[in-house]
């Protein structure tokens, strides 16, 4: 959910940016006469106005955040507006996205880092608005004659002089012509001679232009810049969390109440050792022999070439509980002389062996294991580790054997 608010938040940037200087450059629009006469205060206060209110919001809310007033007038701003916009499109968005929106506005308040995140993509998105309110301003003057006047009823020209030449002070020290007081009462009511005045016609458009920059522009970037700056400063305090805090500690206890208490569902039990059991009454006829192939991989082929029929068919058995039961009813049946238990080497052993080798061993006279493979040879390693599985589960009585013809000479011994 946060990959998708950072995703669509950057597009909800540019679409404000673009939405922002459309309405600006229409709102200075309305001060433009048919004869293409503009009122020069009058487009100053258009393009310029509600920038001017909107940053004095995001002061005042920045000065009442920082003496723990809660969120405030920060709320009111373009970059609070984006991140509720991107949390709400419908692209895309989960059953959590509006909690989050409130939950991360909660975290970053109390971090006092919510109106400098908010500052940096509200003043961004100023900054872009007045990059193309000014692109769209330069290609107007450049292309089409303007008139630039200033009307009054009840002011005097007096005002206007004092107006402009204090709000061109900034434009003035970054270089951009500002008219002088001739220029001011020149297209003041009577300013319709003034278009035949070409110079100081583009005094009047730089000194709009440059006010814009100046007052617009200029502080938007710095502010953006200064924004992102504290952000990315103070986001490494996010990461840090007290865990002696009261609040934290709470938090702890009822995360802790969801998990359900962890329980060892099985156990290791202490391992007590066992000798092989003896055969139950008098084992069968001299020679009489089972076989089996207990939980070989499906690439070993069955029977193992090699070793003798036995008394009894030849059972490999996947492990099953019901296979494991009939196998050893079998046998007691059966009572054969010799038990031979077929094993994958590479395999590990465990308990499961462990209890059939016990329980099929009881119904015969002897038991060996023969370990096989799909056609590699055993490793050391492999015959070391059944060896020690044997010693380990005090099963020394059992013959461990590596090859077909060991298993065949075991057989043999059985007359022995």
């Amino acid at each position: 959910e946060l990959a998708r608010w950072r995703h669509w938040s950057g597009w909800m940037v540019l679409g404000l940016a673009l939405l922002m200087a459309l309405a600006a450059l229409a709102t200075a629009r309305t001060v433009l006469a048919p004869d293409r006469s503009i009122n020069a205060v009058a487009a100053f206060v258009s393009l310029l106005g509600w920038h001017a209110l909107m940053l004095l919001l995001w002061l005042l809310g920045l000065g009442w955040s920082a003496f723990g007033g809660g969120r405030g007038l920060a709320s009111f701003s373009l970059g609070r507006v984006a991140l509720a916009g991107a949390a709400r499109l419908p692209v895309d968005r989960g059953p959590h996205a509006l909690t989050l929106l409130r939950a991360g506005a909660d975290v970053l308040q109390r971090a006092r880092l919510w109106p400098w995140l908010t500052g940096a993509l509200s003043h961004a998105i100023w900054a872009l608005a007045f990059v193309v309110v000014l692109a769209l301003l330069m290609f107007g003057f450049a292309f089409h004659a303007y008139r630039l006047t200033w009307e009054t009823t009840i002011l005097s020209a007096g005002f206007f002089q004092g107006f402009v030449q204090f709000t061109g002070a900034l434009p003035a020290l970054l270089g951009f012509p500002v008219p002088d007081a001739a220029a001011v009462q020149r297209v003041g009511n009577a300013g319709v001679r003034a278009w035949q005045e070409a110079a100081s016609q583009r005094e009047w458009a730089w000194w709009l232009i440059g006010c814009v920059t100046a007052y617009g522009l200029l502080p938007r970037g710095l502010l953006a810049l200064l924004s992102w700056w504290r952000w990315r400063a103070g986001q490494s305090q996010l990461g840090q969390i007290d865990m002696a805090d009261p609040y934290v500690q709470r938090l702890v206890h009822r995360l802790d109440a969801l998990e359900p208490p962890p329980q060892v569902i099985d156990p290791e039990r202490p391992f007590i050792p066992q000798e092989l059991p003896t055969p139950i009454g008098v084992p069968g006829a001299d020679g009489s022999l089972a076989v089996i192939g207990f939980e070989l991989p499906p690439e070993i082929a069955w029977p193992v070439a090699g070793l003798p029929a036995g008394s009894l068919p030849a059972q490999r058995l996947a492990g099953s509980a019901r296979e494991r039961q009939n196998a050893i009813g079998q046998l007691a049946a059966a009572r054969p002389q010799s038990l031979l238990l077929v094993l994958h080497a590479p395999s590990s052993p465990d308990r499961g062996i462990a209890r059939f080798l016990r329980e099929a061993a009881r119904q015969a006279g002897r038991a060996a294991l023969l370990l096989v493979t799909a056609g590699e040879p055993i490793t050391e390693s492999a015959g070391r580790r059944w060896h020690d599985w044997l010693g380990a589960e005090e099963l020394g009585q059992v013959a461990l054997l590596d090859s077909a013809a060991a298993a065949a000479d075991w057989i043999a011994s059985a007359h022995d």
